[in-house]
């Protein structure tokens, strides 16, 4: 690992992960249609914004770029130093486009919460990446990401495969 981070063990499976980053469901509203919204005080507890080395390119409008994004305080660290590494090495250009990171939602086809949900995932460049291909995430990017313990949604088999998905648990 380049640099000398914080030890938090990857969590596996959802009682670990709600032990390590909160028991999202006990924030969780259900609104009169159905709707799952986020109590906003698990954000103000849990989610912060981090400053990134580099803009990245909107996924759904190539116009715009975002120069932060907001995850999880237990990992924040883990990604600025993900992407300080991936712009030391001269990466920056293989991971260009912003899929997202902290997002209140279901897993896709799905009734359990997705990892986004907590902010412990990210995708990136998601238009070549897409879910159920083995898109053409770059080996390089990869494996800064699983340096600083994150697991890739490449290595899913299958259907499964989300090979712009990076997420810091395993067994979920």
């Amino acid at each position: 690992m380049p640099k000398t981070l914080k030890p938090l063990i990857r969590p596996h499976g959802l009682i670990e992960i709600t032990k390590t980053f909160g028991d999202i469901n006990k924030s969780v509203k259900q609104i009169k249609d159905g709707t799952l919204t986020l109590d906003p005080a698990f954000g103000d507890k849990n989610i912060i914004c981090i400053k990134l080395p580099y803009k990245l390119k909107l996924a759904w409008d190539h116009n715009k770029h975002i120069s932060s994004i907001k995850c999880h305080l237990l990992v924040a660290e883990r990604f600025r130093s993900v992407f300080d590494e991936i712009l030391e090495q001269g990466l920056n250009s293989k991971a260009y486009y912003f899929g997202g990171c902290f997002d209140f939602r279901q897993k896709r086809n799905g009734a359990s919460l997705s990892t986004h949900a907590w902010g412990i995932a990210i995708d990136l460049n998601p238009e070549t990446n897409r879910y159920g291909t083995s898109g053409d995430m770059a080996p390089e990017i990869v494996e800064i990401f699983k340096t600083f313990g994150f697991i890739w949604g490449g290595d899913w088999k299958g259907k499964m495969c989300d090979p712009m998905h990076f997420q810091y648990c395993d067994g979920y």
